[in-house]
């Protein structure tokens, strides 16, 4: 195998992902550079209980099927008790490593360690099915574009007092209930970087009350119906449920996102899948949030139809009574409507709606867009096999 005849290089390959040409590098650590590295990681360790400060535990999976030999590994798993491995997609990186010249390690410290990385002869290799570790990667991708703009989804209560109602008591109840259950098991997966049995049956227990009250507000808005009989009461249901069903689907996405968490520790083999379903899943949000984002639009519309009523009208019909051939109550009756409905879709009772329905539009957006660079690190002391993703160690 390539690394018997020198453990002390640090080596590298490319690998290419067949379906969609995308490449993520693996990288062999030895020597120095990889005395550097275990230190820092070390470190962190005795300072926070676990080796990484950002990112969380992984599948031993993810790289260890790339040392397992076969036509896609780089056959170093005889080695692999002695290396640290990192995989990344980073494409600067790849560009470094490829190119077989001296790089820096980076650290939440700034530079570890500097030493030149050998690229392994031949072309760029197809990664073989699973392609466990590009995948790993691509998911790791999504945490991190959530994570940029969550703090910016969480005033969950600040949304929902606007719009609170006393027939909706228990409901709001329930979900400030599973609103702070999901903040303290998100802190505790941030802090320990890893999931425990019981943090797993919490995740399921919150998976079960969201989704069932997000059913209910998704129906009730999407049934809702902006016509010239709209009216003040209906109006302000229309837009609880447009409160609710946007609050929920962005609590029903943090689910998801610990749900990928744990998926990347504990089940490889579902990962695609997972992530794939989440994807979709914000495709399918997103048209809800477009529509909620646009509602107001569509009670001016229905204000201008009623403006426009009025006006049609001659000055006999807007004066005189119905019992005399007038339209006057009509006349007021329009009026009356097109005044509570103009002051409930003003921009000051609108905007929290409107900030949210955005916020979580970016959201989905930003799921396709490039971020922080994430690697996957791995290797194997008297302790056991260590495997995890951060963006901890950086190869630049």
């Amino acid at each position: 195998m390539f690394l018997k005849k020198s453990y002390n290089k640090n080596v590298a390959k490319i690998y290419e992902c067949p379906d969609s040409g995308e490449k993520f590098g693996l990288i062999a650590i030895n020597g120095n550079m990889k005395r550097s590295i275990m230190g820092n990681l070390q470190e962190t360790f005795w300072v926070r209980g676990n080796h990484v400060n950002t990112g969380g535990k992984a599948s031993e999976l993810f790289i260890s099927t790339l040392l397992a030999g076969g036509s896609g590994a780089l056959g170093l798993s005889g080695a692999s008790s002695g290396t640290l491995f990192l995989a990344t997609a980073n494409p600067a990186t790849l560009m470094t490593i490829g190119n077989g010249v001296g790089s820096a390690v980076m650290g939440s410290g700034g530079i570890i360690a500097q030493a030149p990385f050998v690229p392994v002869s031949g072309a760029i290799m197809p990664v073989a099915a699973p392609l466990l570790a590009f995948q790993a990667l691509s998911t790791i991708m999504i945490l991190q574009q959530f994570n940029a703009i969550n703090e910016r989804l969480k005033n969950v209560e600040e949304k929902i007092n606007r719009v609170l109602q006393r027939n909706e008591a228990t409901i709001i109840g329930e979900i400030f209930s599973t609103y702070h259950r999901l903040e303290n098991l998100e802190r505790e997966s941030s802090i320990t970087n890893k999931f425990s049995n019981g943090m797993i049956i919490r995740l399921a227990l919150i998976e079960d009350k969201v989704n069932s009250i997000f059913e209910r507000y998704e129906y009730l808005y999407n049934t809702s119906f902006f016509g010239d009989d709209l009216n003040y009461e209906d109006l302000k249901y229309n837009q609880t449920d447009a409160y609710m069903a946007v609050t929920l689907s962005i609590l029903d996405l943090r689910v998801d996102m610990l749900h990928l968490k744990l998926a990347i520790q504990e089940n490889p083999g579902f990962l695609k899948h997972l992530a794939e379903s989440t994807v979709a899943k914000v495709e399918r949000y997103k048209e809800l949030w477009s529509n909620v984002e646009n509602s107001p639009l569509k009670v001016e519309q229905v204000c201008k139809s009623l403006k426009d009523a009025i006006l049609k009208m001659n000055v006999w019909q807007k004066t005189m009574p119905s019992w005399f051939g007038g339209k006057r109550g009509e006349r007021k009756r329009l009026e009356k409507q097109e005044d509570e409905l103009s002051e409930l879709n003003s921009h000051e009772n609108t905007k929290a709606l409107l900030d949210t329905s955005r916020d979580a539009k970016e959201f989905g957006d930003s799921l396709t867009k490039n971020t922080e660079q994430v690697s996957l690190l791995y290797w194997e002391d008297e302790f056991g096999k260590h495997s995890y993703y951060t963006n901890d160690i950086q190869i630049r």
